[in-house]
């Protein structure tokens, strides 16, 4: 009749282990644990457009391996900013497992050329090698020849992004100028000479009965050394008839 009071005594003691095992299985899971990396999988956050050391905190932070992977020029994403990851966001995976960070290097850079004294085609020419685009244009009456570039914004020398518009300030010739004799010449070589000196040539007159040959100027108004500003009209008086 005492065998049940014997059997009693282990039970009590199996519940009492069962017990502890639990209560020491909670502690781990829920203590010793972070909640987020307690049991099985981890779900891959999302760091796409975090800087890189931002990313990384916050993967570590869910213990979480981070390594590098591609570094690549970017238009838009600012240097260090993350730009693709491998798990992607949402994935499960097991506590410990790496996440591959692809990280912009910035935008591709380019150095403003020497521009000042070329001619707007050949500036645009020396942009366009360097990688960058033709912006604005402003004239400027200065002594240079019309046409020939000033100086540029922004200014030689300086590191802008790849394709970065240069604005340029262009000669518009002098203020003030003496207006040359253009009578005796060809009517086209007559047309280049003000336009480069920043006249400008009104519809062409002609002189029929002129003995000069055709196409050759045989007066002019304003007449030659006379002084002009930037941009006055010329009107020209050509041998021949329309």
């Amino acid at each position: 009749m005492k065998r049940p009071a014997k059997l009693w005594v282990p039970l009590q003691h199996v519940a009492m282990a069962a017990a502890g095992f639990l209560l020491a299985y909670l502690l781990v899971a829920f203590v010793i644990i972070p909640d987020d990396v307690a049991l099985g999988d981890v779900t891959v956050p999302g760091v796409v457009g975090l800087t890189q050391a931002d990313a990384q905190r916050r993967l570590t932070g869910l213990g979480l391996e981070v390594t590098l992977g591609e570094t690549r020029f970017s238009a838009d994403a600012p240097k260090s900013t993350v730009l693709a990851q491998n798990p992607p966001a949402g994935a499960a995976v097991n506590p410990g497992s790496t996440v591959t960070l692809e990280v912009s290097a910035g935008q591709k850079r380019a150095t403003i050329p020497a521009l000042a004294g070329l001619s707007r085609a050949n500036a645009e020419r020396e942009l366009r090698d360097a990688g960058l685009q033709l912006g604005q244009l402003q004239e400027q009456a200065s002594d240079s020849a019309r046409g020939l570039v000033l100086g540029s914004s922004p200014s030689e020398g300086q590191v802008v992004p790849l394709g970065t518009s240069v604005d340029l300030t262009v000669s518009a010739g002098p203020a003030e100028l003496n207006m040359p004799d253009v009578v005796g010449h060809d009517l086209e070589s007559a047309k280049a000479l003000l336009a480069q000196l920043g006249l400008t040539v009104a519809p062409v007159e002609f002189a029929p009965d002129s003995p000069l040959r055709k196409g050759t100027v045989v007066a002019q108004t304003p007449a030659a050394g006379s002084a002009v500003a930037a941009g006055t009209t010329v009107t020209l008086r050509v041998a021949g008839s329309s």
